[in-house]
């Protein structure tokens, strides 16, 4: 990934951040702030803002890390400046959520992965004097009574206003991608200013390492690890549904009300088993299928099933699920797309042919 305006970031501690704006050499002119050749990277403040946290909140236990560092470069419009850091998640090992995360996509490369619909923080408390859309995407600059300022561009949503007041971990919008980025890979580039301004950026990547981290759950919204990109939604990783007799996670009981696509998998093997969806009602059901206890396992042949649900039921101890969110009227289309495209062993209905059916466009 190569990004001339922000960078990734390492985590850690408890103390306050600065983030400093910087475009590509292509949209220099565009930004909101002064252009002029940045100061030294040199730190002579202590490495330690108090009260601040990392402006990417853990997932699990993957804290997020710098996947791209601060370059000064001598001026504004060195292709080789790059002030402030990029942040991502880091791979495990080479095949590490490669299927759920895609190397060469918007959402991963060879060793680093950013989810869909992962919030960018404010790093401390502070007042918003720029929220926007510039050249790398929406921006939001933060003024802190430290006299430090942060930088946070590429978001794909914003959550704040100019004007506005926020706390320190406070969602400030959506990480996304910069559109000047032919590979379109989704990041948070983070700068730190000190004094308030773009002159005065220094590396965060010490300070990042002190403050503290914000932990949340993995996006709700999901798609199969074995799946392409689908067009709406959010993606993360197949997730165990419990033992018979336990509630729901919290995950499977926030899909009351909600519209999208879900995939049933083998825990052991990971075959794909069944796709089905909702328009409305993807908490039931999913759930009807872990209702072993009127159920047989079969494909409409007398049993209980109601309306469009087949009937077909699984032990929940010994499958994993994966859910896609996405608008009423795109589930039933998103559904076959991924039968087409992943031929689940229990769906009859769907199932491509070689003879008739054409190429899956995705």
């Amino acid at each position: 990934m190569r990004d001339n305006a922000l960078g990734l970031l390492v985590i850690g501690g408890g103390a306050t951040a600065v983030g400093a704006l910087l475009w590509r050499r292509a949209h220099a002119a565009s930004a909101p702030i002064a252009t002029s050749t940045p100061a030294p990277s040199a730190i002579a403040a202590p490495l330690v803002l108090v009260g601040w946290a990392v402006p990417v909140p853990t997932l699990g236990d993957r804290p997020a890390v710098v996947s791209n560092e601060f370059r000064a470069g001598t001026q504004t419009t060195d292709p080789h400046a790059h002030l402030g850091v990029d942040l991502m998640f880091r791979r495990r090992d080479a095949r590490d959520l490669i299927a759920v995360y895609p190397p060469k996509t918007a959402n991963g490369t060879a060793q680093f992965f950013m989810p869909d619909g992962v919030s960018a923080l404010a790093a401390a408390a502070g007042i918003v004097s720029f929220a926007g859309m510039t050249g790398t995407g929406n921006s939001v600059i933060v003024q802190h009574i430290t006299g430090w300022a942060t930088y946070y561009t590429h978001l794909a949503s914003l959550s704040v206003r100019r004007g506005e007041a926020v706390q320190v971990g406070q969602t400030l919008g959506t990480i996304g991608a910069s559109p000047t980025d032919g590979e379109h890979l989704k990041h948070l580039h983070f700068e730190l200013w000190k004094g308030g301004k773009r002159t005065g950026a220094v590396d965060p990547a010490p300070y990042l390492a002190t403050w503290t981290r914000v932990s949340a759950a993995w996006p709700v919204a999901l798609v199969a690890s074995n799946a392409p990109t689908l067009r709406n939604g959010t993606m993360s990783a197949y997730r165990r549904v419990g033992e018979r007799g336990e509630g729901y996670p919290e995950w499977v009981r926030a899909l009351k009300g909600k519209a999208g696509v879900y995939v049933i998998r083998d825990a052991d093997t990971h075959e794909c088993l069944y796709v089905g969806s909702s328009a409305g009602r993807l908490y039931d059901t999913l759930t009807r299928h872990f209702q072993t206890w009127r159920r047989w396992k079969g494909f409409w042949k007398g049993q209980y099933g109601e309306g469009a649900d087949p009937g077909l039921t699984y032990p929940r101890a010994a499958v994993e699920v994966v859910v896609r969110l996405t608008s009423s009227g795109d589930a039933l289309d998103e559904e076959m797309r991924a039968i087409a495209r992943h031929r689940p062993r229990d769906n009859q209905i769907g199932q491509p042919t070689a003879a008739t059916d054409e190429p899956i466009p995705f």
